[in-house]
């Protein structure tokens, strides 16, 4: 490689997939195309994407104009620190779902995601991607769901939640959907997907609905369009997505257990020596100043840290919860 080449621009590419059964609604999907054409920068081809000299960062959104830039930024600190391994330039590749972006580690088309622990289980159980890193984001590595309602709502456990409407925020998120979903779940409480806050459950079962949002998972709990919200306990505490004034008349009623808060994978089939190397470099990016902005702009993270086994303990037990919560979800 010449050591005077400057590595090209990382690109972005988003491609729409046949889906599950219910994973998405039209108007969220027409969005999300939306956002995502907004958010071009290149569009390569299929063969151009898997280029040996490129590595293709990936993650699963409903919000592509943003985080492509979050991405973006870090990865165009990464690719000269991979030089000696061939790599000249980057690109990124958003999804909309766990199976596409599966699909994309599968064939070769990502080598790189960063995702939820959540997202991370599901991804390693549908296309064999290994965690290889956590992230550690706002000085904070660890964060658990609380499961609140209004104090005047009379709902004082998870069982009392039967009939009742729970506010989440999306389907990727782990803190506010699966670690409350598999909570009510391990409580023996059947879910069911509503629609709008005007639909209601079935007596004997817990209806959630998604609010895109934390505040609008608070703010709909506080006006009664939700009888009890979901989210982590860092939303909790923080003023922009929990009111202090709303918080106020709110009770917390169950907390799930910690998970880790970020994971880095790399596709099952990615050269050992690749993948020793981007390691190597993202362990050592924090101790980079020119990194600094890059870094911050990647959802806020101080740095990179090996998995050690209590973080492997952790998401080996989220990953076998994922399985029977993911039947519940589409029976």
């Amino acid at each position: 490689m010449n050591p005077g080449h400057t590595p090209g621009p990382t690109r972005i590419r988003a491609m729409n997939e046949p889906h599950g059964r219910r994973l998405l609604q039209v108007r969220p999907l027409l969005r999300w195309a939306l956002a995502a054409l907004a958010a071009f920068i290149a569009l390569p081809s299929l063969a151009d994407v898997q280029h040996p000299d490129r590595i293709v960062i990936g993650r699963i959104t409903d919000n592509p104009r943003t985080d492509y830039v979050r991405l973006k930024g870090l990865l165009d600190r990464v690719i000269p620190k991979l030089a000696e391994q061939g790599i000249r330039e980057g690109a990124v590749v958003l999804a909309r779902d766990p199976q596409q972006m599966a699909g994309y580690l599968r064939r070769g088309r990502v080598d790189w995601v960063t995702e939820t622990p959540a997202m991370a289980a599901e991804l390693e159980n549908r296309s064999g991607a290994q965690p290889f890193l956590r992230a550690l984001r706002e000085d904070r590595n660890v964060y658990r769901s609380l499961v609140f309602v209004r104090r005047d709502s009379g709902i004082q456990t998870l069982a009392d939640l039967r009939g009742k409407r729970l506010a989440l925020q999306t389907r990727s998120s782990t803190s506010a959907f699966y670690l409350p979903l598999i909570t009510l779940l391990g409580a023996g409480l059947p879910l069911t997907e509503l629609g709008t806050p005007d639909d209601r459950p079935a007596a004997d079962e817990v209806g959630f609905l998604l609010a895109r949002s934390e505040l609008n998972i608070a703010t709909w709990v506080h006006k009664g369009l939700a009888d009890a919200g979901a989210f982590s306990n860092l939303d909790w505490d923080n003023p922009r997505r929990m009111p202090p004034s709303f918080r106020a008349d709110f009770r917390v009623i169950a907390e799930s257990d910690s998970v880790p808060r970020a994971i880095e994978l790399v596709r099952a089939d990615l050269p050992n020596t690749v993948a020793d190397a981007l390691r190597d470099v993202l362990l050592a990016i924090d101790q980079d100043p020119a990194a600094g902005d890059a870094l911050r702009g990647y959802f806020a993270t101080a740095r990179f840290e090996a998995i050690d086994a209590e973080t492997r303990r952790a998401l080996t037990a989220l990953n076998a919860r994922i399985l029977p919560l993911r039947r519940e979800l589409e029976r």
